[in-house]
C-alpha cells in the first residue's frame, strides 16, 4: 500500500458557508484523505493554503492513499482511531460506510447548497435511503464511444442509434486474420469487473430498467430487459463479432470499432491518437431499442467523519472547495479538470464545456439530458459485480443462456442484498 502525508500551509482569502475563523487558541487540525497523487491534487493544495490564510488556527493536512487501498484503510484507521476528518470516497462504499457508522450526514445548510447546485442524478449518487451522506466530486458517465475513421470506412457517416445497427456496423468492421483470430473488432468489453458489469448496467438503463430496485433490496436481473441486454451482447462473441482476445484496451490503437466507456479514457485516447483525436474519437448515446434511453454514471464524494472533532470545520472547508469561484471553477472542479474528469458541480459543468470539445459535450449531455442515472449504491456492491461479471462470463461464452446466466446472479446477489441491516 503507497501512503504519503503533506501538510500544507499558506496564506490566501476565501469565504465559506458556514463556521468563521478560528483563533489561534481555538487551533483544530483538518485531516483530508484521498486516493488523488500530489500532482493531481495540486489546485486542491493551493486552495488548503488559501483556506488556511483566511482562517487563523486552522491547519489542513492532506493524506494520500493508493485507490486500491482506499476503502480497507478508512476502515483500519477507524479501528485504530486514527481517521481523518475528511474522505474522498466512490459512492457504492457509502452503503457499507453509513451502515457501520463512519460517515456523519451533512448539516442543513450543505445538504441545501447541494440539492441546489448538483443535478438529481448526481445527488443520487451520494444518497442511500433518502439520505444524503456527503458533496459529489468526480463523475464517471458511459456512452458509446466509436473510432470514426472505422465506422467510414465501412460506409457509416452516424453512430448506430438500435442495437440491431449497432451489431449489423459492428459485423461489418469485423476482420480476422489466417488463424480465425480478430484483427480489427467491431466491439469489445474488458477483462476487469467493471468494464463487464458497468456497460451491463448502463446498457439495462438504456432499455428503461434499472438493474436493482429503488430501495436496494432486489435486483431486476431477471427482467426481460437484463435478459435481452444479455443475450444481445452473447450473440456478439457467438458470432464471432468480439472475443475476449479484443478488448478496450485496443481501442487505442484503433483495433476496436466501438465499445462502452468512462470519460476518464480520454486522455489515454488523446495520447494515442495525437492530432487526429477529434476526428477519430466519437461519442453517442448508447444504442437502445424505444423509449428515450439512458446510461449509467458513479460519483466519488466528500464526507465527513463520524467521530471528527472538527465537523463543522470541515464542512465549512467542503462548502469552500466545492464553491465555484467568481472567475472560475471551484477548487474541486479546478483539480478534475486538469485530470480530464467532470465535477458533479452544475456550475463547474457549464465551465467546463462552455468552450470545451465534442468529446466532453456529448457526455455532460448524458447528464444535463437527465439520461444518467446513478450507479446502483447497494449493499455490498463490490461482490455483486464480482458475481455478476462471473456470469456474465459465462454467457458470453456460450456455457450458460442469458435466463440461466442472470438467475443464477440475482439468486446469489439477493442472498447478500438479505444480510443488510
Amino acid at each position: 500500500m503507497t501512503r504519503g502525508m503533506i501538510r500544507v500551509l499558506g496564506a490566501c482569502s476565501g469565504t465559506a458557508l458556514l463556521a468563521g475563523a478560528l483563533s489561534a487558541q481555538e487551533a483544530r487540525t483538518i485531516q483530508v484523505a484521498t486516493h488523488y497523487t500530489q500532482e493531481q491534487a495540486a489546485p486542491l493544495l493551493a486552495c488548503f493554503e488559501a483556506y488556511e490564510a483566511e482562517h487563523p488556527g486552522i491547519t489542513i493536512e492532506h493524506q494520500q492513499t493508493a485507490y486500491g487501498d482506499f476503502l480497507q484503510t478508512i476502515l483500519t484507521s477507524r479501528v485504530g482511531g486514527t481517521a481523518p476528518d475528511i474522505y474522498n470516497v466512490y459512492s457504492v462504499w457509502v452503503p457499507q460506510l453509513a451502515s457501520a457508522g463512519v460517515l456523519e450526514p451533512p448539516p442543513a445548510g450543505v445538504a441545501d447548497f447541494i440539492t441546489q447546485n448538483y443535478s438529481p442524478a448526481t445527488v443520487g449518487a451520494a444518497t442511500i435511503g433518502g439520505q444524503l451522506w456527503g458533496i459529489p466530486t468526480e463523475l464517471s458517465i458511459y456512452a458509446l464511444v466509436y473510432n470514426r475513421k472505422l465506422l467510414e470506412q465501412a460506409g457509416y457517416g452516424e453512430p448506430p442509434r438500435t442495437w440491431a445497427e449497432l451489431r449489423e456496423i459492428a459485423q461489418k468492421i469485423t476482420t480476422t486474420n489466417d488463424q480465425g483470430n480478430i484483427d480489427v473488432g467491431g466491439y469489445a468489453y474488458g477483462t476487469s469487473v467493471a468494464e463487464g458489469v458497468h456497460p451491463f448496467y448502463a446498457q439495462m438503463f438504456a432499455e428503461g430498467v434499472a438493474p436493482f430496485a429503488e430501495d436496494g433490496r432486489s435486483t431486476n436481473l431477471t427482467s426481460p430487459e437484463a435478459v435481452k441486454v444479455l443475450s444481445e451482447q452473447a450473440a456478439l462473441f457467438a458470432d464471432g463479432i468480439t472475443s475476449n482476445a479484443i478488448t478496450v484496451d485496443n481501442f487505442a490503437s484503433g483495433a476496436v470499432a466501438m465499445q462502452i466507456s468512462a470519460n476518464w479514457n480520454k486522455f489515454g485516447w488523446q495520447e494515442a491518437f495525437g492530432d487526429q483525436f477529434a476526428d477519430t474519437v466519437g461519442v453517442a448515446p448508447i444504442p437502445h431499442d424505444g423509449g428515450e434511453g439512458g446510461t449509467m454514471l458513479y460519483s466519488f464524494l466528500w464526507a465527513v467523519d463520524a467521530t471528527s472533532d472538527a465537523k463543522e470545520e470541515s464542512w465549512d472547508l467542503l462548502s469552500y472547495l466545492n464553491t465555484p469561484r467568481a472567475d472560475g471553477l471551484s477548487c474541486t472542479g479546478e483539480m478534475l479538470a486538469g485530470m480530464g474528469a467532470f465535477s458533479g458541480n452544475t456550475a463547474d459543468l457549464e465551465r467546463m464545456t462552455a468552450g470545451g470539445d465534442a468529446f466532453d459535450k456529448a457526455y455532460v449531455e448524458e447528464v444535463t439530458s437527465g439520461r444518467a442515472v446513478t450507479q446502483p449504491n447497494i449493499w455490498q456492491a463490490a461482490e455483486a459485480d464480482r458475481i455478476l461479471r462471473g456470469y456474465i462470463d459465462q454467457a458470453w461464452a456460450g456455457s450458460l443462456s442469458a435466463e440461466e446466466a442472470l438467475a443464477s446472479a440475482d439468486a446469489e446477489i439477493q442472498a447478500i442484498l438479505d444480510e443488510q441491516p
